[in-house]
């Protein structure tokens, strides 16, 4: 994990780089200036030589040391805030391309923790970890040289041991029951985030259903598990915390019993015992540093593995990223097609044609694979046998915007984004003038209605959409689908929520689609495709039917029954 994360920021190694120089530099000085004060001191006790001169070279020294503090902090964050940017902006692309199939089961409220909290959670990583390590091993080796060298060998060489275990014993106590805590802590934030995002989207459900007690008896439980995670990792901080004060401790006792010993055979004066156990002391700041990161690296690596979970996760479909292959027209067809979930097969051995510019119907009893073949023909999913051909391409053939240039989906339960209707639509065509938006609003339906809204294309549709009704939702949704231009629109149930009115109307619509493209819609309102070219009927994964509504009808098999009870539910309404 760590050397993923080090290797995203080798663009910005040299700026690391100089945060990690400016902080030894720093924290050197954080050693040396209570040294020289120790000294200072002494010489003013005994009366021994000027004081000026290392009173000014204190002022000096902590003016410098202000300089590089700013700069190891500013470029530390530099390179943090970047690279935090890039994270989140890969994890967006990892989740992208996965959506559907590839996000089968996973949570809207976990995949937003990922993207915002646990990206956010790398940050002390590049911020407070890299430049931190490099002066905790620097800065109390300097320490030791230069009382080795200023002072004594043995007092450096008794110094020495106790700074590295301070950095490389004492904060990775436990690592291992750390390391899992930290998981299972960043696992509950998503958990909570998910469960948060569901009370949110559905708190009129739960306010009708007097439910939300229950759900924040969920969001306790959640919390409540955080609670404890946070709980174990706090005494095993304190655990660390004690030892490392420990050793500290011990570092400053072992100092002085050497630095005495050697004043008494005079080998140093008063001064220089007084500046030992100063630095002793001091200079042991930085390895107990690492003690109080340590906590912030677990939990960062714990974020960066739930992201790079989503990184390493193969989507479902791949695509080349370049070719000339094109689809000639807007002809479907689908080879021998099956698709398995799991264990079960989805669709089993389907074979079917769409022809250019025709209507075609496809229906079936719920469960039978109609969906399937609407996300296969939008390469959503990929066939484990069999092929998939557009315009007498095969899809695999075509790249992911040549797909999407051809082929435009209107679902059944259609995504409107925060925003106005205007920007909704544009997202079929961002070039589309005003004039191209009232254009297909009136084809649906719908510019009566948005020119009586007060800001018009402006207005906002709110959060999913809940400023309409759902017809108005549906209906804008497949006029963000006509606006594409695509050469085949598919539709999954237009008119699920629509007036008797508005159902004739879109049926009208997508009748007169079929001279200028080829119209898939997948159907369950029978009504709305009784003139299409060819009804698909889809039973058990197979292509039980297929013919239009006349013909199906007279041979009495599954379309019959299903229209039977499609008109008894009609009627018994």
């Amino acid at each position: 994990m760590i050397r993923r994360l080090l290797s995203m920021m080798r663009p910005l190694a040299p700026l690391m780089a100089v945060s990690s120089a400016c902080r030894v530099v720093n924290q050197g000085l954080g050693v040396a200036i209570p040294a020289v004060a120790a000294v200072l001191v002494v010489r003013i006790a005994t009366g021994d030589g000027t004081v000026a001169p290392m009173a000014w070279m204190l002022v000096g020294l902590a003016l410098v040391k202000g300089l590089f503090r700013y700069l190891e902090q500013f470029t530390g964050h530099a390179v943090a805030f970047r690279l935090l940017s890039q994270l989140r902006d890969r994890a967006y692309r990892a989740i992208e391309p996965l959506a559907p199939a590839g996000l089968e089961g996973a949570r809207t409220g976990d995949l937003v923790a990922r993207v915002i909290g646990d990206v956010d959670r790398v940050e002390p990583f590049y911020a407070h970890t890299i430049a931190p390590v490099v002066g905790a091993v620097a800065v109390p080796g300097l320490a030791a040289v230069a009382l080795a060298v200023a002072v004594d060998p043995a007092v450096g060489l008794v110094f020495l041991p106790f700074p590295a275990v301070a950095a490389f014993a004492a904060p990775w106590v436990a690592s291992r029951r750390v390391a899992g805590l930290a998981a299972d802590q960043r696992r509950a934030g998503g958990e909570a985030g998910a469960i948060l995002t569901d009370a949110v989207q559905g708190s009129r459900e739960l306010a009708v259903l007097d439910a939300r007690d229950q759900m924040a008896n969920r969001i306790g439980a959640a919390a409540d598990t955080s609670e404890r995670t946070r709980t174990a990792l706090a005494r095993i901080a304190a655990l660390r915390s004690g030892l490392v004060d420990l050793v500290a401790g011990a570092a400053v006792v072992a100092v002085a019993l050497v630095a005495t010993s050697r004043f008494d055979a005079g080998a140093i004066d008063v001064g220089a015992v007084a500046a030992s156990i100063v630095v002793a002391w001091v200079g042991m700041a930085p390895a107990r540093v690492l003690e109080d990161i340590v906590p912030d690296l677990e939990q960062a690596l714990a974020a960066a593995g739930r992201l790079f979970d989503l990184a390493d996760r193969r989507p479902p479909v791949v695509g080349p990223s370049a070719t000339d292959t094109v689809p000639v027209d807007g002809s479907v067809a689908f080879e021998d097609v099956t698709v398995r979930i799991g264990d079960t097969t989805v669709l089993d051995g389907v074979d079917a044609a769409v022809p250019d510019r025709s209507f075609v119907a496809i229906v079936g009893p719920s469960g039978s694979g109609k969906s399937t073949l609407v996300e296969l023909l939008v390469r959503f999913r990929e066939p484990d046998r069999g092929r998939v051909l557009l315009g007498g391409a095969d899809l695999r053939d075509l790249t992911d915007r040549t797909i999407r240039d051809t082929v435009a989906l209107v679902p059944q339960r259609p995504e409107l984004f925060y925003g106005s209707i205007g920007e909704n639509l544009r997202l079929a065509r961002s070039d589309a003038t005003d004039a191209d938006l009232w254009s297909v609003l009136e084809r649906v339906g719908l510019e009566a209605w948005v020119r009586s809204l007060d800001d018009g294309l402006d207005a906002a549709v709110g959060e999913l959409g809940d400023a309409m009704s759902g017809g108005q939702r549906q209906r804008l949704a497949l006029a963000r689908g006509l606006l594409r231009e695509a050469a085949v629109l598919v539709v999954d149930e237009a008119t699920s929520e629509l007036d008797p009115a508005s159902e004739r109307r879109i049926v009208g619509v997508l009748d007169a689609e079929r001279r200028r493209r080829t119209v898939v819609v997948v159907a369950h309102r029978l009504e709305t495709i009784t003139g299409a070219d060819e009804i698909l009927v889809v039973d058990g994964g197979r292509v039980a039917e297929r013919g239009t509504h006349d013909e199906l009808l007279e041979r009495d098999g599954v379309y019959a029954g299903l229209w039977r009870r499609h008109r008894d539910v009609i009627d018994a309404g």
